[in-house]
């Protein structure tokens, strides 16, 4: 029974709130960083906001206009962050899912052919993916979904407004991604089929006021590439794969297997596009998307080839497959993947007459492929890779969040960057766009004077703590604060060290040790079953080498002297900032604040604690005296409030 139409318009809205969840559910972190492309469309944005307007944008390779002013306008409300670019993107993807609705409808004349097309192009992964990065080439399925519904429904109505929508449509669509220049080749095929077949449809002035249309809107940039033929070839010139193969067969053949592949066997291997190289369909709908695109032949063959010429940009370039230069093919392999499910569904309509029960099937058939694509994209196992961590940059992110971090509590303090981790970035200049406190230095150069506390210097993870200590003014407290190395990886991406005033030392301790070295200050903060160990040190005289720390944790009924006739309950030994700068390389004067995590055993849970901290020498575990006699100290617990 047909539905009526209030009850399509909420099945539509719940459509859309559903593709909406799923590109703003943890938009601001997912994915992780900042990739280098996405933050090159940033920069161009904000030139924009400085009134730097332009056509074509030709820094990066080139990039059409359009989404960098959508972006523009996001930063304009939001501010340079990433948000403002993922934001843009889903809204755009968002988009997206209500035209390939619209589109799938027009083309099959069936209302559940459009809903079933745009229920797949808010959860399949490739679409999915491309709603939540700030890559320009998320807009050209959109444009291709406007373009295809718009001719259509000119080819078949014949009026003169229809065909002029499609020609704006058309000549809008060159203004979204390179791969736009190929959709000349089915529309001009397809003008001549049309003409050939249906002249009456296809009559000599509707085809003129289309184009006519399109080259309006096309003027602009077509007069820029004029006059800038090397932007207009650039990018083909460097991608193109067919440049001095042995053999041209045998290369189109591989292409032609990876190209097709990508829907059956294996997709994208770009962990920025992709997630393990997943073909674009899970078994069930790569069944579906066949059966689909034998119908297409007969009932709109149109599709058929605005698919195959979609998807000669990833054919003739490198890398392929490539899901962002095969995007025009989306829409339409979404259509035919639709068209197939729809067929299961008519055929089972034989056996099943309710209607409950077909609706107990398509949702069977959509609830199997959902897991493959909107599961395996959220999984926590994925983004956790350091693979995956590094195709967004998340190092850069993670750099650029400790510098603001520190300017948000120090406004007036000044920030030393190593050029190691800024040169070729445009990650970093982005995400610290328009801050005149950072200075970018080479961290092996002799530094002048250095700058007053508070300070921050930020080196590359293999930049000793000694080269980024010179940086610092010597009268101040320094700590070093480093994120934990990723997944299979021995050191941080990056180390900072802080130099803040000296009277932010803590000083409610006065333990002299051997060798020149006073603990100072310390505290011990217990949150459930973590205890987080801050000590302030410093060098009255140049330590002769370097100790290690012992941090030993005690119930306080066990322990209330030392030294205790038990072992401890849970510890933390080991280096300054875990080894990276160790006695000694201190100087006389150092001031020097580390932080240790003790995870606390369950038997140590609500009963009061006593903690002893101390030194001693690694080799063979002897302690260092503290004047006055002793060798350790207790610092004090506080409790989480």
């Amino acid at each position: 029974m047909p539905l009526r139409p209030w009850t399509r318009w909420i099945a539509v809205a719940g459509l859309l709130w559903l593709a909406a969840i799923l590109r703003w559910i943890d938009l601001p972190h997912l994915p992780y960083g900042l990739w280098y492309d996405e933050a090159y469309y940033g920069l161009d944005a904000l030139q924009v906001l400085e009134g730097h307007l332009a056509l074509f944008f030709p820094e990066n390779n080139g990039r059409e206009p359009l989404f960098i002013y959508l972006v523009a306008g996001a930063i304009a409300i939001l501010g340079p962050t990433p948000y403002a670019l993922r934001l843009t993107a889903s809204m755009i993807g968002l988009l997206t899912v209500a035209a390939t609705l619209r589109m799938a409808w027009t083309l099959s004349r069936r209302w559940e052919v459009g809903m079933l097309s745009g229920i797949l192009m808010a959860f399949l992964l490739w679409p999915l993916n491309l709603s939540r990065v700030g890559f320009r080439a998320g807009l050209f399925p959109l444009a291709t979904a406007l373009i295809l519904w718009a001719l259509t429904r000119a080819a078949r109505s014949g009026r003169a407004r229809d065909w002029a929508l499609a020609g704006f449509l058309w000549g809008g669509g060159f203004y979204t991604y390179l791969a736009a220049r190929m959709t000349v080749l089915p529309i001009a095929l397809g003008l001549i089929l049309g003409r050939w077949r249906d002249p009456q449809r296809f009559h000599l002035r509707a085809i003129c006021l289309f184009l006519l249309c399109a080259l309006l809107i096309l003027a602009p940039l077509a007069a820029y590439f004029l006059f800038h033929p090397g932007d207009f070839i650039l990018r083909g010139e460097q991608t193109f794969i067919f440049d001095d193969q042995p053999s041209l067969f045998q290369t189109a053949w591989e292409q032609a297997g990876r190209v097709g592949g990508m829907f059956f066997v294996r997709g994208d291997d770009y962990s920025r596009h992709n997630t393990n190289g997943r073909p674009v369909f899970d078994p069930l709908l790569a069944l579906a998307f066949l059966i689909g695109g034998v119908q297409a032949l007969k009932w709109a063959p149109f599709t058929v080839l605005w698919g195959l010429s979609m998807l000669l940009p990833t054919f003739l370039s490198t890398e392929a497959p490539h899901y962002l230069r095969a995007g025009g093919a989306l829409p339409v392999a979404v259509f035919w993947a639709a068209l197939g499910i729809w067929s299961f569904v008519e055929a089972a309509a034989r056996w099943i007459r309710t209607p409950w029960g077909r609706a107990a099937i398509l949702g069977g058939c959509l609830g199997l492929s959902f897991p493959w694509h909107t599961v395996a994209y959220f999984d926590p196992a994925w983004w956790a890779q350091a693979h995956v961590r590094g195709a967004f940059s998340l190092d850069s992110w993670e750099t650029a969040y400790e510098i603001r971090s520190f300017l948000n509590l120090f406004p007036d303090g000044t920030v030393i960057l190593s050029e190691r981790l800024w040169a070729g970035r445009a990650e970093m200049r982005f995400l610290l766009w328009n801050q005149p406190a950072v200075r970018i230095r080479r961290l092996d150069e002799d530094p002048p004077e250095p700058p007053h506390a508070p300070a921050l210097v930020v080196g590359w993870q293999y930049e000793p703590v000694p080269l980024l200590r010179r940086w610092l003014p010597h009268e101040a407290l320094i700590s070093l604060r480093a994120p934990d190395p990723w997944p299979g990886e021995n050191a941080p991406r990056y180390r900072a060290l802080w130099a803040e005033p000296v009277d932010r030392m803590r000083s409610n301790l006065q333990a002299v040790f051997e060798d020149g070295i006073v603990l100072e200050g310390g505290i011990a903060q217990r949150s459930g079953h973590r205890l987080t160990v801050i000590l302030d040190w410093k060098a009255i005289e140049k330590p002769s080498r370097d100790y290690s720390v012992f941090v030993h944790v005690y119930p306080e009924a066990e322990a209330p002297q030392w030294p205790p006739t038990s072992p401890p309950a849970a510890q933390r030994d080991g280096g300054i900032m875990d080894g990276a700068y160790n006695t000694g390389l201190w100087q006389p004067g150092d001031r020097i604040r580390e932080t240790r995590t003790v995870i606390l055993p369950k038997s140590l849970s609500g009963i009061p604690l006593k903690v002893w901290v101390g030194l001693y020498r690694w080799e063979d575990g002897s302690r260092l005296r503290i004047q006055g006699g002793g060798e350790a100290i207790s610092i004090p617990v506080e409790e989480e409030k």
